[in-house]
């Protein structure tokens, strides 16, 4: 199987997303349009329903813009307008929010030729004084997203955009998503998402109004696979409820008698891991059919035995303690225990790599 490297690390916020979008609770969500202008316009978003504002509110400086009409078509609308920054090393958004909430902050980054220079920029994005990730943009029509999961330790949060060379820092949206604190737990840190997939041959990526968290997750197929599709539904009320068209699908090996491999690299071979593995029943077993399996990693190390997956039901699998991999590799590996009639299955998987912060931050 082709590794899952690279999958949501940088994507395309392509047009293409045509889920039907329903009215859902958006309480708690602060979707800013950078660069949207008069500070005080507000539309929604066709494609998800999401309501987005101006982020003229949360900053005072940089400059607005606009991606290359032409490109326009390709993105969701909160991708047009952008706010880039020639001025200062740093530039920051604030936000006056609740101590010990947790939230997925996400921001997103369109160049789209907006300065007419087709110069691609590179520049690190913080949070508060940490440094969050690095962002390098890779063509004039590709999209770029940076994802993570933080607990603030005040009632305030800074999001900060950081020159690092001669090219100049921008930002097309930067969304905060109120998570479940129970859910997504670390021993220290933050989670910086590395990748979110749901096991389907479909082409669409999933995120709000089926998941109501506004999760991205993207489709993913491996080699040597096939895949599993209901149209019953399933019960996904566990903490992190993942979407209907999440749970829907499921990951087999395309020999039902070999077992099913997972792997993907983490830069830094240093990098604490947590990972998060969503299961469901979807098929109508008969009365002799069992479909169970262990679950191991990085040559034997044992992650879960005689796993069942319940039927029509979401579980979630994940490691109360941050793994790391000598070498920065993992495979796992799923396989039939002697009991199992049916080979294993995966509906879902989420990859997260910690990110430690000062206690200020």
């Amino acid at each position: 199987m082709k590794t899952l490297n690279g999958v949501l690390l940088l994507l395309i916020i392509t047009f293409a997303f045509l889920q039907s979008a329903q009215s859902q609770d958006q309480s708690g969500f602060i979707s800013l349009d950078c660069g949207l202008v008069p500070k005080d316009t507000t539309y929604t978003e066709k494609t998800t329903n999401i309501t987005y504002v101006s982020d003229g509110n949360h900053i005072d400086s940089g400059v607005v813009g606009k991606i290359d009409e032409t490109l326009r078509t390709q993105f969701q609308q909160q991708a047009w307008n952008l706010r880039s920054f020639p001025e200062g090393e740093r530039n920051c958004y604030n936000f006056n929010l609740t101590r010990n909430q947790k939230y997925l902050i996400r921001g997103t980054f369109v160049y789209g030729n907006y300065d007419g220079l087709n110069q691609l920029p590179s520049f690190d994005l913080h949070i508060g004084s940490t440094k969050w990730a690095s962002i390098s943009i890779r063509g004039v029509a590709t999209g770029s997203i940076r994802e993570i999961i933080h607990v603030l330790t005040q009632d305030r949060l800074q999001v900060c955009l950081v020159k690092t060379g001669v090219t100049t820092p921008f930002i097309s949206s930067l969304e905060l998503r109120p998570l479940n604190n129970g859910t997504y737990v670390t021993q220290t840190g933050s989670l910086m998402l590395v990748s979110r997939v749901y096991f389907s041959p479909s082409p669409s990526f999933i995120r709000y109004d089926e998941d109501i968290h506004d999760r991205v997750w993207m489709p993913y197929v491996g080699a040597k696979t096939s895949s599993l599709r209901t149209d019953l539904e399933v019960d996904t009320s566990n903490l992190y409820k993942v979407p209907q068209l999440v749970a829907k699908t499921a990951m087999i090996p395309a020999n039902p008698s070999e077992a099913l491999s997972l792997e993907w690299t983490l830069a830094g071979i240093t990098a604490q891991s947590y990972i998060y593995m969503h299961f469901a029943e979807i098929q109508n077993l008969e009365a002799n059919e069992i479909r169970e399996f262990n679950i191991t990693y990085n040559g034997g190390l044992n992650w879960f035995s005689f796993f069942r997956p319940a039927k029509l039901s979401v579980t979630t699998i994940f490691n109360p303690r941050a793994v790391s991999s000598p070498d920065g590799r993992f495979k796992f590996t799923f396989a039939m225990t002697g009991n199992s009639t049916l080979p294993p299955l995966i509906n879902a998987l989420e990859i997260y790599k910690v990110l430690d912060f000062p206690s200020d931050a």
